[in-house]
C-alpha cells in the first residue's frame, strides 16, 4: 500500500511537472507575455498567479520577462454572436478569475465596420457601464462595406484577427496573449506587422521605435518633468504607425489609436508585438487600414478632428523668457531687437510678471508700464502673449482676488473625494486650488476673468502652462485617500511610482469624472476652454499655446515640447518630437529655441535658431537665472547669422501658411519625416536629423558641435539647393554636405511651386508685400502648388468663403498658369513681382505673359535657372494667368 501511494503521488507530480512545462514552453524569448508587470518580481509571486516562472535563456535582455503566461491560462470563449448594423455584437466570458481583484467575467465585443479604411473595437463590461473617454468621436451605425479588411475570430479562446484583404498581411492578432478585463486593469495584446513602429507620444525618444532586438516599455499619464528619456511626459497620445512589407516588396502601412485617458503602460516586444495595459475605462481600439501613411494620418484626424487654423502673426518669430524681472529689463530686450532690426512679431511673458505669481495679474511696480508697452507693440504690428496656471491662489484676503472668490461662488474646483471642499494643492502662487476645466460653469468663469484682466493688458494670446495638471506636493495639503483609486492593485511605470506624485490625488473628483479617469485630459479640457473664451473675448482666430495635451488637442492649441536644455542633444530630439506631434494632429509645434534650461552658447543658439527657422511655431525662450538668449544679445556675427535665417522663415510665410490651410481643411501633416514620401527606401526610415517641409522642403541642419559638415541622405528625386537654385546631382545615396556655422542646408523637392513674399519688420506690416514664385521642375518638367491668403485673424475665413486661393501648374510645354479658384478677400493687394525657375536646361529666348512678349527677365546657363522680374502683376483677377517661356533647341 505504501509502495503504491508513493508511485500514484509521484505520478501526479510528473504530470503535473510535465504539464507545467508543456503550458510554459517557448520557443523564443520574444514570445513571452509579462504575467508580472510590476518592478520586483519573484518565482512566489509569479507561481502564485499560475504564470510561468523561468530565466530566459540566453539571457541577453535584462527587460525580457522572467514571468510570462502560459499557453493554459483561462481567457474568454464566446457564448453568443449577432450581426447588428455596424458589424457584429460578440459577448465572451471567462469561466473562473485570474490573479487581479474584480476580475469581470462577462464582456461584450463590438466590432465596428466604420469606413471602408477604418475598424473599431470595443470590448465592455456586459452588466456594468463603465467610464469612457468624453472625446467627440464619431458614431457610426451603419456598416461599412467593401473594406480592405477582413475580420476573422476564434471563439475558445476568443481573439481577433485582422487581415489586409488586398495582401493579406495580419493587422491585427490578439491570439498571441491572454485578454483580462478587471475593475482596475485590462491587458490586450497583438501581433504588429513588422518591428518599425512611429507615434506613441509623448516620449522624448528617436522617430522610429525600432523593437527588432529590444524590449520596450513606454508609459503614458501626463506629468510635469523636464524631458528625458524612458519617462512619461506632458502629454497622451496612445497612437502609432506601423509598417509592413507586402508580398511584392512594397511597403504599407496601418495606425491604431487606443482611445483611453487612463494611467497606462505600452509594451513592445520583439516577436514583434505590442501590449496595451491600461487601469481603467474600457478597450476602444481603432484600426486605420491606410494604405499610405497620409491616408492614416486622415483617417485617424477623421476620429479625433483636424488641428485648429491659426492666425497669420502665430507663424511668425517669437520672443519670451522667464526671468525679465521688471519693465526695465523686458523694455531693453525689445529696444535692442528693434535697433538690430530683426523681423519679429511676438512678445512673450512668464509668471515673473504676475503680482506674487497669481493668474490675471501683473505686477504694478516692477512692471508699471507693461500695459502701455503692449499697446504700443500692437501699434506697430506685433502681438503679446502671457501665461496663466490652472491653480488658483486660495490664500488671497476674502474678496480681493475674483478667480478664486468666483470660482467658489460657481463650484468650479476640483474637489476632495466625497466632500465639496476644494482640493488644495501647491503652486507657484502657493496654497491653491485647480480649475476644473469640465464643468460646465467653466467657459463663463474663464472667460470672466479673463475679461477683466484684457481690460488692463490687451493680451492677443494665452500660454496656458502646468497643465498636466501639475502640484509641488504630492496628491494635496491633506494627502490622499486609502480607497482603490489613491492606491489602485497596479500602478504604470509612472515617475514617481504613484500616480498622485506631484499631482492630484487620482480620487479628487470632476465635474465629469474622478480625477483618475481625466488626468490626462486636463490639459485637453483647459485648451478646449481657453479656445472658447479667446474666440468671446477677442472675437478673433484664438492663439493658445499648451504643455500638456491629449488625442484631439490640435483643434484648440499648439504645443512646445517643455523645458528642454540648451544642449546639442536637447535641440536634435526636438526634431522627432515635432514630427511625432504632426502625427498626433498637432501641427503648430515647436521647441523652446536655444534652450530653457542652463547656459546657451553663441554656436548652440546660432545652430538652434537656424533650425527653429524651420518649426512651424518658433519661440526663443529661457529659464529664470539663465542669461539672455535673444537674437539681438550675441555678437555681430552671429545676428548677422540668425537674421538670414529669420529672413528665411519669414520669405517662406505663404506656404506655411497655406501648409496649415491644408492641415486644418485637408488632413495633411505640414512638416513629414522622409519615410512619408519615400515608404520604399528602406534607407529613410530611422532619419529623424532631416525633414520635409510641406513635402516639397528638405531640411539638413548641422547638430553636431564644432563640425562644419553634416551627413544627410538625399533621396532618389529631383532636388536643388535652395541658396543657389543649382540642381544637385547625387542622390539616392548618403552625402557629406558643408555646413558652416553660417549655413542650414535647405533643397528645394522638384515638382513643387511654392509661393514666397518679400520680408517685413513684422507679418502685419509685411502682408502687403510682393509675392513670388519659385517654380521646382520635376524630372518631367512638371510642378504645382497653392496659395491661401485671408485676413488672417477672423474666425470662419473658409466657413464664410472670405479668403483667396489660388493653383499653380507648371506644364512640360514651359507654361506655367496661376488658376484663381477663389477671389473673395479684397482687402490685402496681391501683386506677384517675381517668378524664379530651377532646371530650365536650354537658353531662353522669349517670355511671354498672357500672351504678351514680356523683356524683363534674366537666364542663367550656368545656374540653369530663369528669373522674370518686375512683373507687378495682380493675381486678384477672376481669370487663369499664363507666363509662357520659349527656350532654344
Amino acid at each position: 500500500m505504501i509502495y503504491s501511494s508513493l508511485v500514484i503521488k509521484f505520478t501526479i507530480l510528473y504530470i503535473i511537472s510535465y504539464s507545467y512545462a508543456q503550458q510554459c514552453e517557448q520557443t523564443s524569448n520574444a514570445a513571452r507575455f509579462n504575467c508580472h508587470p510590476e518592478n520586483n518580481p519573484t518565482e512566489a509571486t509569479c507561481e502564485t498567479r499560475k504564470c510561468c516562472w523561468r530565466p530566459p535563456i540566453p539571457q541577453t535582455n535584462a527587460t525580457v520577462p522572467y514571468c510570462y503566461f502560459p499557453t493554459d491560462f483561462p481567457t474568454y470563449e464566446i457564448i453568443s454572436n449577432e450581426t447588428t448594423d455596424f458589424g457584429q455584437r460578440i459577448r465572451i466570458q471567462k469561466l473562473q478569475t485570474t490573479y487581479m481583484p474584480h476580475d469581470i467575467l462577462n464582456l461584450t465585443v463590438d466590432l465596428i465596420y466604420e469606413t471602408q479604411e477604418r475598424f473599431r473595437i470595443r470590448i465592455y463590461d456586459t452588466i456594468y457601464r463603465r467610464y469612457e473617454v468624453p472625446l467627440q468621436v464619431p458614431v457610426v451605425e451603419k456598416r461599412a462595406t467593401d473594406t480592405d479588411y477582413e475580420i476573422t475570430f476564434s471563439a475558445k479562446p476568443f481573439a481577433i484577427l485582422v487581415t489586409r484583404k488586398s495582401t493579406g498581411v495580419v493587422l491585427f492578432d490578439s491570439s498571441i496573449a491572454p485578454l483580462i478585463f478587471a475593475d482596475q486593469y485590462m491587458k490586450l495584446s497583438t501581433r504588429l506587422s513588422s518591428p518599425l513602429v512611429y507615434g506613441l507620444g509623448e516620449h522624448r525618444q528617436p522617430l522610429l521605435i525600432n523593437v527588432s532586438a529590444e524590449w520596450k516599455r513606454l508609459t503614458f499619464y501626463s506629468r510635469d518633468f523636464p524631458p528625458v528619456e524612458n519617462i512619461n511626459l506632458y502629454g497622451v497620445h496612445p497612437f502609432h504607425i506601423n509598417l509592413e512589407r507586402t508580398p511584392d516588396n512594397q511597403t504599407h502601412v496601418h495606425g491604431q489609436f487606443f482611445l483611453n485617458s487612463n494611467a497606462m503602460d505600452i509594451d513592445l516586444q520583439p516577436l514583434p508585438a505590442i501590449t496595451y495595459t491600461t487601469i481603467g475605462g474600457i478597450i476602444d481600439l481603432y484600426i486605420f487600414t491606410g494604405p499610405t501613411v497620409e491616408n492614416v494620418i486622415e483617417q485617424y484626424w477623421a476620429v479625433i478632428g483636424k488641428p485648429a487654423m491659426p492666425p497669420f502673426w502665430s507663424l511668425g518669430f517669437h520672443l519670451s523668457r522667464f526671468g525679465y524681472s521688471t519693465f526695465e529689463n523686458l523694455w531693453e530686450t525689445i529696444k535692442r531687437m528693434h535697433d538690430a532690426e530683426f523681423p519679429y512679431d511676438v512678445q512673450w511673458t512668464d509668471i515673473d510678471v504676475m503680482s506674487s505669481s497669481l493668474d490675471f495679474t501683473y505686477d504694478r511696480e516692477r512692471f508699471q508700464g507693461l500695459p502701455g508697452l503692449v499697446r504700443g507693440l500692437q501699434s506697430e504690428g506685433k502681438h503679446y502673449v502671457n501665461r496663466l496656471d490652472p491653480s488658483i491662489s486660495s490664500t488671497q484676503p476674502s474678496g480681493s482676488y475674483p478667480p478664486y472668490d468666483d470660482g467658489i461662488n460657481r463650484e468650479i474646483f476640483v474637489t476632495k473625494y466625497n466632500s465639496t471642499d476644494p482640493l488644495v494643492g501647491e503652486g507657484w502662487a502657493g496654497r491653491t486650488v485647480f480649475a476644473d476645466f469640465t464643468h460646465p460653469n467653466a467657459v463663463e468663469w474663464w472667460t470672466r476673468m479673463a475679461t477683466a484682466f484684457y481690460e488692463s493688458i490687451p493680451f492677443d494670446g494665452l500660454w496656458i502652462d502646468m497643465n498636466e495638471p501639475s502640484n509641488f506636493v504630492d496628491g494635496s495639503h491633506d494627502g490622499c485617500t486609502a480607497n482603490a483609486l489613491d492606491n489602485p492593485p497596479y500602478v504604470p511605470h509612472v515617475l514617481g511610482n504613484n500616480l498622485s506624485s506631484k499631482s492630484l490625488c487620482p480620487s479628487s473628483q470632476h465635474y465629469l469624472s474622478f480625477h483618475y479617469n481625466l488626468h490626462s485630459m486636463f490639459g485637453y479640457f483647459e485648451s478646449q476652454v481657453t479656445n472658447t473664451a479667446l474666440k468671446t473675448i477677442r472675437k478673433k482666430r484664438p492663439f493658445v499655446l499648451s504643455r500638456s495635451t491629449f488625442a484631439g488637442s490640435g483643434q484648440f492649441a499648439a504645443h512646445w515640447t517643455g523645458d528642454n536644455r540648451a544642449s546639442f542633444q536637447d535641440m536634435y530630439y526636438s526634431i522627432p518630437a515635432i514630427l511625432s506631434f504632426n502625427m498626433f494632429g498637432i501641427t503648430h509645434v515647436g521647441a523652446d529655441i536655444c534652450g530653457f534650461g542652463l547656459d546657451t552658447t553663441e554656436e548652440l543658439c546660432t545652430r538652434w535658431m537656424q533650425l527653429g527657422a524651420f518649426y512651424p511655431f518658433m519661440r526663443n525662450h529661457n529659464d529664470l537665472g539663465q542669461k539672455d538668449q535673444d537674437p539681438a544679445s550675441f555678437s555681430w556675427e552671429a545676428q548677422q547669422i540668425m537674421k538670414q535665417a529669420l529672413l528665411m522663415r519669414y520669405s517662406f510665410i505663404p506656404f506655411w501658411y497655406t501648409l496649415h490651410y491644408e492641415a486644418s481643411m485637408n488632413s495633411k501633416t505640414i512638416i513629414q519625416p522622409l519615410f512619408f514620401e519615400y515608404l520604399n527606401d528602406k534607407n529613410t526610415y530611422n532619419i529623424d536629423q532631416q525633414f520635409l517641409i510641406g513635402r516639397a522642403l528638405l531640411i539638413s541642419p548641422n547638430l553636431v558641435s564644432q563640425t562644419n559638415t553634416v551627413d544627410v541622405y538625399i533621396p532618389q528625386d529631383v532636388w536643388y539647393e535652395f541658396s543657389s537654385g543649382v540642381e544637385i546631382e547625387t542622390v539616392g545615396q548618403f552625402i557629406t554636405l558643408n555646413a558652416p556655422i553660417s549655413k542650414i542646408n535647405v533643397h528645394v523637392r522638384g515638382g513643387f511651386i511654392i509661393p514666397m513674399q518679400t520680408p517685413g519688420a513684422n507679418l502685419i506690416l509685411g502682408r502687403g508685400n510682393p509675392f513670388s514664385l519659385l517654380v521646382a521642375p520635376s524630372q518631367f518638367g512638371n510642378a504645382s502648388g497653392n496659395l491661401f491668403w485671408d485676413d488672417g485673424d477672423s474666425i470662419d475665413s473658409i466657413g464664410t468663403n472670405t479668403y483667396n486661393y489660388f493653383e499653380f501648374t507648371l506644364t512640360t510645354s514651359n507654361t506655367l498658369t496661376i488658376d484663381p479658384l477663389s477671389t473673395n478677400y479684397k482687402d490685402s493687394p496681391m501683386r506677384l513681382d517675381l517668378i524664379k525657375v530651377l532646371g530650365v536646361s536650354k537658353p531662353v529666348t522669349q517670355v511671354t505673359v498672357n500672351g504678351k512678349v514680356y523683356p524683363n527677365y534674366t537666364y542663367s546657363i550656368f545656374d540653369q535657372i530663369l528669373i522674370i522680374h518686375g512683373l507687378d502683376m495682380n493675381i486678384l483677377v477672376e481669370s487663369s494667368q499664363i507666363i509662357k517661356w520659349t527656350t532654344s533647341t
